[in-house]
């Protein structure tokens, strides 16, 4: 997973978020129904590395859809708790060649996570760290 720093979000929930947010990169979570209409929140809204706004109902289609695929490895995991039932997440994802930097908004109310927004950004090869 790499390293995890946490900011006002205690270890446990901390450690939740940041395994549903990888449980989403794998195409296990990505080819099953249920578990996506669990994590993913009905006012879901994403902006993709192109650029592309997705809504939860275009993100369904298009995961359920994918083929499967080889996960991607994540490091520089950040969780700072933004207020009461809401917790930002961002890391690094590297998948073959390419570098992109994410950040996700999570509603953490009682024991629910639901993913509510995701943005992810390509980073150049020139500007990425080791």
């Amino acid at each position: 997973m790499g390293e995890l720093h946490a900011v006002g979000v205690a270890d446990d929930l901390a450690g939740r978020i940041c395994d549903a947010e990888r449980d989403l990169l794998t195409s296990a979570v990505r080819q099953d129904a249920r578990r996506l209409r669990e994590l993913i929140h009905p006012d879901f809204t994403e902006i993709g590395r192109s650029g592309r706004l997705w809504t939860r109902s275009d993100l369904l289609v298009e995961l359920l859809e994918e083929a499967t695929r080889d996960t991607p490895h994540t490091d520089e995991w950040v969780i700072q708790r933004l207020d009461v039932d809401t917790v930002l997440v961002t890391y690094r994802l590297i998948a073959g060649t390419r570098i992109s930097r994410h950040s996700s908004v999570w509603a953490t109310s009682g024991d629910a996570l639901a993913l509510r927004f995701h943005q992810g950004t390509e980073q150049s090869a020139a500007d990425a760290r080791p």
